[in-house]
This record gives C-alpha cells, sequence and structure tokens, in this order.
C-alpha cells in the first residue's frame, strides 16, 4: 500500500518547550487533500504544532503546507525526509509566492489550489515521475470539495469545525496575501454544498474559515436563512462591508452567529488610504460596533502600525477606541510585509527591507518588525505594539470592557467565555515574542 505523509508546519519552537500553543484549529487543507486521496493510499497527518513528526516512516510522498511564518520550518522537515530518500511536494500560500524559492528544499511545489490535480501528483509520486512544478486550475464554481475530518481525531485542537464558504476577497488590501493569492477574487460555494457540510458535522461550533465572509452579500443571506434551522453557533471573519445595515447584522446573529474578526486596520483615513482599504470608512466604526452589540455578537478588532502616518499617539488613541467600543478582545499588531504582495514591492524597491528574505533570516524573531518604518524606527514600533497590547489585556480593562450587559457579558454563559479567553490572551501577550522562527538546537523538539 503506497504512503502518503501530510504535514502541517509550525512557526517554530520556543526556547526550552517543545511547542508554541495558541488557537491551535483543524488545519482544513490538509482535511481536503486527504479526502482527495485514493483509497489505496494509507494517509499519515502529522500537526507540527502539536506534535513531534515521525521522520524514520517511509513513504511514496511527503506533502508540506507552508505559509511565510512557516516557510523556513517547513524546510527544515523536508530535508530530514529527503536525507532518506523520500520525495517532498511543498503547497500553500507561501509556496504560491514563492515557487523558485520553495523548489530549492523540496522535490516539487504545487502552486495555486490543489484540487484540480492532486490525484494526478500522487500518481506522478508513485511512479517516480514527479514534476518540478504543478499549477492548480481555480475552479468556478467552487464544488466538489470533500473534507475527512478522521484525520484531526486524537489532536488537541479547539472543539470547533472550520467550514469554508468562499475563497477570496474583492478587495486589493496592499499588505495582504490574500489578495496577492487570489488577485482580488472572490468565489462563493453553493449554499447546498455547505449547509451539507454543516448538518454534518457534530460540533456545536463552527468556525466559517472564509478570508472574507462578506464578499457576496446576497449569498451571505440566503446562507443565513438556511443554516439558521440547525442551530449551530457560528464565528467567522469579514470586512466591514453590510455591516452598517442593522437588518443585516439582526439576520446574522438570528442565524447563530456570535462572533467576528473585523479588521479596523487603523484609525488614521490617510492610512487606510495607504493600504488601499477603501471598504473601511472611520465614520462608519462605532455604528458597525453598536450594530453587533446590539444583537450580541463578540467582535475581533484588528489593528495595524507601520504605516506612513501614524504618530506617537494613535497606538494610544486605538487602544482606548478598542476599549471605549467594548469589544470583546482585540490585535494590535505591527505591518507584516508578506511577499507577493504589493506592499513587499514597494519597501523592497525603496531600500526599505531590513532583511533579504526575513523569514528565512537566522536573526529575525517574532514580533520584529522586519522593515524601516517612516515615522518611528522599528524598534518603537514593535515596543508601542507590545504596549498597546499590555494595556488592553490589563486587569482594568479587562473590567472596563466586562460592562458591556448587551455583549461581552450578557449572559452567565457570555462572562465565562469573556473571562477565560481575556485572561489567556492576558496570558500570551509575550509568549510568542523572541520566538526564532523554525528549529534551532535547544529547544526540545526536532
Amino acid at each position: 500500500m503506497p504512503r502518503l505523509i501530510l504535514i502541517y508546519a509550525s512557526m517554530g519552537r520556543a526556547p526550552g518547550r517543545k511547542f508554541v500553543r495558541s488557537w491551535q484549529q483543524e488545519p482544513l487543507a490538509m482535511g481536503v487533500l486527504a479526502a482527495l486521496t485514493p483509497a489505496e493510499w494509507e494517509v499519515v497527518f502529522f500537526d507540527d504544532r502539536v506534535e513531534a513528526i515521525d521522520y524514520s516512516l517511509q513513504a511514496d510522498l511527503v506533502g508540506i503546507s507552508i505559509e511565510t511564518y512557516s516557510a523556513k520550518r517547513g524546510y527544515q522537515i523536508a530535508a530530514k525526509f529527503r536525507k532518506n530518500g523520500v520525495p517532498v511536494i511543498f503547497g500553500g500560500y507561501h509556496a504560491t509566492l514563492c515557487p523558485d524559492e520553495a523548489i530549492e528544499h523540496a522535490d516539487s511545489v504545487c502552486v495555486g489550489e490543489a484540487e484540480s490535480l492532486w490525484q494526478g501528483i500522487l500518481d506522478d509520486a508513485l511512479h517516480s515521475r514527479l514534476a518540478k512544478r504543478y499549477k492548480g486550475v481555480t475552479v468556478n464554481p467552487l464544488k466538489d470539495i470533500p473534507v475527512d475530518r478522521s484525520l484531526f481525531a486524537g489532536k488537541r485542537y479547539l472543539k470547533l469545525s472550520l467550514i469554508e464558504t468562499g475563497r477570496g476577497c474583492p478587495f486589493k488590501c496592499n499588505f495582504c496575501s490574500i489578495n496577492a493569492f487570489y488577485k482580488s477574487t472572490y468565489r462563493r460555494r453553493s449554499i447546498a454544498d455547505i449547509i451539507k457540510e454543516v448538518s454534518a458535522v457534530e460540533n456545536k461550533y463552527i468556525f466559517f474559515v472564509d478570508d472574507n465572509f462578506t464578499g457576496d452579500i446576497a449569498s451571505a443571506r440566503e446562507l443565513f436563512r438556511e443554516v439558521k434551522q440547525y442551530r449551530k453557533r457560528w464565528m467567522t471573519q469579514l470586512s466591514v462591508a453590510g455591516l452598517t445595515d442593522r437588518d443585516f447584522v439582526q439576520e446574522m446573529a438570528a442565524s447563530g452567529c456570535i462572533a467576528v474578526l473585523i479588521g479596523f486596520e487603523s484609525l488614521d483615513g490617510l492610512n487606510l488610504n495607504s493600504m488601499n482599504k477603501s471598504v473601511n470608512r472611520l465614520d462608519e466604526f462605532s455604528r458597525i460596533l453598536s450594530n453587533l452589540r446590539e444583537v450580541g455578537i463578540f467582535v475581533y478588532g484588528t489593528f495595524v502600525f507601520g504605516y506612513p502616518h501614524d504618530t506617537a499617539d494613535l497606538y494610544g488613541r486605538t487602544v482606548a477606541f478598542a476599549q471605549e467600543e467594548k469589544m470583546f478582545i482585540a490585535a494590535f499588531n505591527h505591518l507584516v510585509p508578506f511577499p507577493g504582495t504589493a506592499l513587499y514591492r514597494e519597501l523592497e524597491a525603496a531600500g526599505k527591507m531590513r532583511y533579504d528574505k526575513w523569514w528565512l533570516s537566522d536573526e529575525y524573531y517574532f514580533g520584529e518588525v522586519p522593515f524601516k518604518p517612516e515615522t518611528m524606527t522599528a524598534k518603537e514600533v514593535e515596543e508601542r505594539c507590545l504596549l498597546a497590547r499590555k494595556q488592553f489585556y490589563s486587569i482594568p480593562s479587562i473590567m472596563r470592557r466586562a460592562l458591556d450587559g448587551k455583549c461581552n457579558c450578557g449572559s452567565a454563559r457570555n462572562i465565562l467565555t469573556y473571562v477565560q479567553i481575556n485572561h489567556m490572551l492576558r496570558k500570551e501577550v509575550t509568549e510568542k515574542r523572541g520566538v526564532r522562527l523554525g528549529f534551532r538546537e535547544g529547544t526540545n523538539a526536532t
């Protein structure tokens, strides 16, 4: 029986610890590939974020999914298998955006979406004719995307099921690797296919893992009506599009939505223009948040710093805004120029990158700003982001944001969830900071 080993690479290892644990969710793409693998293959799956990899296993193919933060670790994993004569293929966002780099560390690279050619790749591997590069066909409409969830059994994931309702995003934010991957396109799966998957999962909680759930407002409304009957509690990530419409937000809540992640990005209009985030309008932020609070939907708001119009007081104003709006949780991160994005090309052309391929540097660490900001030093941006997180997750801030009787603490269940998650994130404020990418000797794991 031929054997396939699937691996989801981690960011790396913290000194003295085996794993850096945080919000570990089922890697949905691995379940899709497993489901598309012919029955005569044995499939072995390792999630490098939560378990050790058995490098002694022989296989006909090792498939490794890498993102930019996990690329270095993925290359290290590949080297160990290839040393034992096992062929390796890379896939994922980073492999698609940096295929020439990835092929230096593997036998093959899959660029784009793998579903259309996965079985052909396996057949080529089985007959020792693996091509250097495969380019997936973008399927439209999205259909026939099975998921083998048995792959995730016994692993320590959050107790929620991930379901994909669409891919891509219609907007053109210059920092976004999703835009670079999908070229500002958005495709929604058929409502029937989505509902079939919703009805099949056992978990009560679902994460619609789309890059932008409101990429198609009309089909989102149709999905609300259909998913409501299954009494699931769901969450997703989306743009602000549609959220000024109270009826739309009420329909969303009535269908079972309990939480949303929204990229507000900045409270400075010039910064929003710089990042090409035209969908975000400062004068609508408070109304959007009020609409969501009214129906009891938790908000995870994200903000990014390091753009040309940042000022010293913007950090404090942003934290104060998130506190005043009683955000359930929030992220205050520095800008990250990912390869393949317009932002990366601009900074590289201007000579503002501090590293040549920061994701491969032995010196770069998680939380470091890898470019030269315009209005302050890279270290200042890093420290101010850290301070913003500490302020937001301070005990007084947690207590202040709890004073939201309609949402954060609108019920006993909400209170418990609010306290648990904010306590966890308070502990994690500095947990990953300083971690080097990839595996380094002395970290108790290989």
